[in-house]
């Protein structure tokens, strides 16, 4: 029985060398990937916290206040904007998210920057509630409710819209009652100078 040789012109190299091509391009394209996620992470980190969270999702409504759709004592002079928002747990683990005692609104902050490029800032005074520190929760000063997978929860405040620049609502959750709490930071939305 007579066994071909293969040689370097063979159709089985030629696969072998297209094979090798595609294994290149798929590690290239990985690698590229994961680069860019990583730069995004890098990018979408404000006020030198974490924002990634895997498994919880801000969702936000921004409409210019009438002044009546706005909670008591939560009034600007120029009514600004109410910006209504929802927290979901999108993940398998359940969060906890901080209220003040006795409430169930939640406990947030707004912060602000000019452009894209400069430092977020806590919006002086802001007619959310005030954030301490993440390492200020406590006990005393809030709540911690445990939001399951698949739970949410809803809230609203009153953002003036000055200065101009992006706007974010931070929120500080916990991934376990007893951990450190992690800041959240929604989406920027953008308010032209008046």
């Amino acid at each position: 029985m007579h066994v071909p040789i293969l040689g370097p012109g063979s159709v089985t190299h030629e696969e072998r060398k297209t094979n090798l091509k595609y294994a290149l391009f798929f590690m290239a394209v990985a690698v590229l990937l994961i680069v860019a996620r990583q730069l995004g992470k890098d990018a979408s980190t404000t006020t030198g916290e974490s924002t990634s969270t895997p498994n919880v999702q801000f969702d936000l409504s921004i409409q210019r206040s009438s002044g009546e759709d706005v909670p008591e004592g939560h009034q600007s002079e120029s009514g600004g904007y109410v910006v209504r928002f929802r927290l979901s747990n999108r993940g398998n683990q359940p969060v906890f998210y901080p209220v003040r005692p006795g409430t169930n609104v939640l406990v947030g902050q707004v912060f602000y920057r000019t452009t894209a490029g400069s430092e977020w800032m806590a919006l002086p005074g802001s007619s959310t509630s005030a954030v301490p520190n993440a390492q200020e929760l406590t006990g005393q000063n809030v709540a911690w409710i445990e939001m399951p997978p698949g739970g949410w929860v809803d809230g609203q405040f009153n953002d003036s819209g000055w200065p101009g620049g992006e706007h974010a609502y931070t929120v500080d959750l916990k991934l376990e009652r007893t951990a450190k709490a992690i800041r959240f930071v929604s989406p920027p939305y953008h308010f032209t100078a008046n």
